[in-house]
């Protein structure tokens, strides 16, 4: 138990391909049991209460570890969006941003995922596996449920997510963090703050849209078949 909490830095644990095949097929599960059951409250209810669990485990262990501030704030993404689809009020622009932002923050973090650099299993592998799984599943319900196409465009999501940036790039300043992954980039690397600020930003405005047009889509697409049957 002491290896699952410890803060002695080892190297992120390596993937293989059965397990990395494991991670993708569970993100085609999460997606199709909220498709199918988002409407189901006790559904809902246990994967907001496994997102607070998760939540109230790794900051136990921050605080309890005296983990530094330039790890310990929620000051990365898919963090932000966990806790805003889990306590903001619905129907809020604020909360709609964040559960596209889920979505697309938790398919990107599974698909390509960065583990800190404990040797596994860690409360931290344990967090970032659990944690965005739920918060895929969590912003899928909302969506499903509350999503108003209305209440984002591109500008609007352009300029929420350039200030919240510049929030969280403040933050790395002010931390030495590497919080929204603003310092170092996965992919494409550390090209300077600026170049790394835009690269992030247009990179996440991008993503957050087409999530947000697959959703008007399919809504659109449920609109047009309810028609067809009423008019029958």
């Amino acid at each position: 138990m002491h290896h699952f909490f410890t803060t002695e830095s080892t190297a992120p644990p390596a993937i293989s391909a059965l397990w990395y095949s494991v991670m993708v097929l569970f993100v085609v599960t999460a997606i199709m049991m909220s498709l199918r059951y988002y409407q189901n409250e006790q559904f809902r209810k246990c994967f907001q209460y496994l997102q607070g669990f998760q939540l109230i485990c790794l900051y136990l262990w921050y605080f309890a570890y005296h983990i530094p501030w330039s790890n310990s704030l929620p000051f990365y993404h898919c963090r932000l969006a966990m806790f805003a689809v889990l306590f903001l009020p619905d129907r809020w622009k604020s909360k709609q941003f964040f559960a596209l932002m889920g979505v697309s923050g938790a398919i990107f973090a599974l698909g390509y995922p960065v583990f800190d650099p404990y040797t596994f299993p860690h409360i931290t592998s344990f967090s970032f596996l659990l944690g965005h799984y739920c918060l895929l599943i969590n912003s899928l319900i909302y969506l499903l449920k509350d999503y108003d196409a209305s209440l984002l465009d591109f500008k609007r999501i352009l300029i929420i997510t350039s200030s919240l940036n510049a929030v969280i790039f403040v933050v790395n300043l002010m931390t030495g963090g590497d919080y929204g992954f603003l310092t170092k980039p996965p992919l494409v690397g550390d090209h300077g703050p600026l170049i790394n600020y835009i690269v992030v930003t247009l990179f996440l405005t991008c993503a957050i849209y087409l999530v947000s047009k697959a959703f008007q889509t399919m809504l659109e697409e449920k609109g047009e078949r309810r028609l067809r049957i009423w008019q029958k």
